[in-house]
């Protein structure tokens, strides 16, 4: 059996050295010239659906399958979920409120986008690739879930959510190419059209960094049989 095993770096070193948040930063979700792009970006995904699945598919390998795992478990919470919980631990123990800080905003992230693409995914109601079904085949509100990618959402959300946590570049670049390679996954194992993992990262691009800029305020709520987060606006 392989097992993966992911650990959330989030050194002192990477992260704001002062204790004090600064005061939240009212934003809107998304610019006007960030929706053009996202718009476009979508327009070309849902044209090139079916030739980047032949592609995906004739083109799969061991080799691919192998990424495709890694890619697979940084998109679920099962994995996510003790990492970033490591995280705030550390944070805890150190008595470093950054680190506290960006782990509860990541996991609050990962939550709110899981629960914005179940919500669209239900609503929808594509067909996922792997049955059969063409580009074109939404039946909103059947058990077809396919748009958004969740996983997706999900690894950009807690990508995003760190990349705005930490000053340095390098961290970014690592957080960010782990959500993409997990997008690269869920088109690799015919689980998504392109044009869902194009969703489903921008969904978790956004909500990551709303979420950081303080446009609302994240509480984890842990209990008896419940274990999630909730955002005040």
């Amino acid at each position: 059996m392989r097992r993966l095993l992911f650990v959330v770096l989030l050194l002192p070193g990477s992260l704001p050295a002062q204790e004090q948040q600064p005061a939240p930063i009212r934003r809107p979700w998304i610019r006007t010239g960030e929706a053009i792009g996202v718009a476009t970006a979508l327009g070309v995904g849902f044209a090139l659906d079916g030739t980047v699945r032949s592609e995906a598919q004739e083109g799969r390998t061991v080799s691919s399958n192998r990424i495709a795992s890694f890619g697979n478990s940084f998109g679920h919470f099962v994995y996510l979920g003790p990492a970033l919980g490591a995280a705030w631990a550390v944070g805890a123990i150190t008595h470093t409120k950054s680190i506290r800080m960006a782990a509860l905003d990541a996991f609050g992230s990962g939550v709110i986008a899981g629960g914005i693409t179940g919500v669209l995914k239900f609503g929808f109601g594509r067909a996922r690739p792997n049955r059969g079904a063409g580009p074109g085949d939404f039946r909103p509100f059947s058990k077809d879930l396919s748009f958004p990618s969740g996983h997706t959402a999900l690894a950009m959300a807690v990508a995003s959510s760190l990349a705005h946590s930490t000053k340095d570049r390098w961290s970014d670049l690592v957080f960010y190419s782990a959500a993409l390679v997990t997008g690269y996954a869920r088109i690799n194992d015919d689980k998504h059209w392109i044009s869902d993992v194009i969703a489903g990262g921008t969904i978790g691009f956004l909500v990551g960094r709303q979420v950081h800029f303080g446009r609302g305020k994240v509480t984890p709520l842990v209990g008896s049989g419940v274990l999630g987060a909730s955002l005040s606006f």
